[in-house]
């Protein structure tokens, strides 16, 4: 609904100040005028948006809580615990678009073209996070919150499942993007200033992402377990060893790539001799940050549960499956070289998810089995 909102109030401004919005190739060709008042209807729709998340679902709640009435006050159950961990919730949670925020800052003092990159890549990158990471950690908040002290085994089980789950979803992620990374990016950008030289400048950040990818996503839900036995303080803790670890890892790897060119590494290509490599030493950092945070969260939660355990070798065998059925979409993108690229990644894509979800089922793993189990519901 958020996003609804902020689409619909871009296409009715567009459409209002623009004499032909369907006809426009590049932003240059806005005047800066009517580009500040785009800015501002999405800065409205985004607002619109907030409130209406607000409210439509206020109906259902008061016909679900009979007797439920909205208060401000200090002395309601819970209020006053939920505001002493608000501060501490908001450090952990917050450190992902804390450490984005550092890296957009830092790609500000680089050469030209590091910023509009790294904005890219961080769409891509962001994603798995918000599908996978989130939805599975907030899913599981509830459950694991509702488990008894003494529990333990049960809450393990739990985490370790869930643990599970993602891995099932990231780790394929992480395949595909630093396999068919470059093909995602020419079928969502490339077209009209944005050239071959761009396309493989923002795969390399997206890369540079993608290997933090899964300390990231496994941290959300390590996150959680400190939440539900009542721990706020000690993954706000770690966040700041995570930016810490980013920034200082960041910091001379960016200017050490800034002198070298896309051209240098990837040979000619449209504009690469133009494009400096700074911004893959901030995605580089921001990985190594990720892993120191994976690192701290599983030593600080063995010391509450000593049999805990990330199943990495779930995850190697995931990432063992996802690798071979890369196979065949590098060579349907190959074998079509040429082609549309939005056509060949929905291809080369469609190859790579259902094969792995296919044989993933074949293999008799319960993650699959749950996702072919909701296909078939629907």
């Amino acid at each position: 609904l958020w996003n609804v909102s902020i689409l619909a109030a871009l296409f009715g401004a567009a459409f209002l100040w623009l004499e032909d919005p369907l006809g426009i190739e590049r932003l240059s060709d806005v005047p800066p005028d009517t580009l500040t008042r785009l800015l501002f209807a999405a800065f409205t729709g985004a607002l619109v948006g907030g409130v209406l998340q607000l409210l439509l679902p206020l109906p259902q709640v008061f016909r679900l809580l009979r007797g439920f009435r909205l208060s401000v006050s200090m002395r309601v159950e819970g209020v006053r615990e939920a505001l002493r961990a608000f501060g501490p919730v908001v450090a952990g949670r917050g450190v992902y678009q804390i450490s984005t925020y550092v890296d957009l800052f830092l790609a500000s003092l680089l050469a030209a073209g590091a910023l509009a990159a790294l904005g890219f890549a961080q769409v891509l990158y962001l994603l798995p996070i918000s599908l996978f990471g989130m939805s599975v950690a907030a899913s599981e908040l509830p459950e694991l919150s509702r488990l008894r002290p003494e529990e333990v085994e049960t809450f393990l089980a739990r985490l370790h499942r869930s643990l599970r789950q993602i891995l099932f979803l990231v780790m394929p992620t992480v395949v595909g993007y630093l396999g068919l990374g470059l093909l995602i990016v020419e079928a969502l950008f490339r077209r009209g200033s944005f050239g071959a030289g761009d396309s493989w400048l923002v795969y390399l950040v997206l890369g540079g992402y993608t290997l933090g990818l899964p300390a990231t996503t496994v941290s959300r839900l390590l996150q959680n377990a400190f939440y539900a036995v009542g721990d706020t303080r000690t993954p706000a803790r770690i966040a700041v060893w995570r930016v810490a670890a980013s920034t200082a890892v960041a910091l001379p790897l960016m200017f050490w790539l800034d002198g070298w060119t896309v051209a240098d590494l990837v040979g000619p290509a449209a504009g690469a001799d133009r494009l400096y490599l700074g911004a893959v030493g901030l995605a580089l950092g921001a990985s190594v940050g990720a892993w120191v945070e994976l690192a701290r969260l599983r030593r600080a939660l063995r010391q509450r549960l000593a049999a805990f355990e990330v199943p990495w070798r779930a995850a190697g065998r995931m990432s063992a499956l996802a690798a071979g059925l890369l196979m065949p979409a590098l060579g349907l993108w190959w074998g079509l070289a040429g082609g549309a690229p939005p056509l060949l990644a929905a291809l080369a894509l469609g190859v790579y998810g259902v094969g792995y979800l296919a044989l993933a089922h074949r293999l008799g793993w319960d993650e699959a089995a749950a996702w072919t189990g909701r296909l078939r519901r629907r």
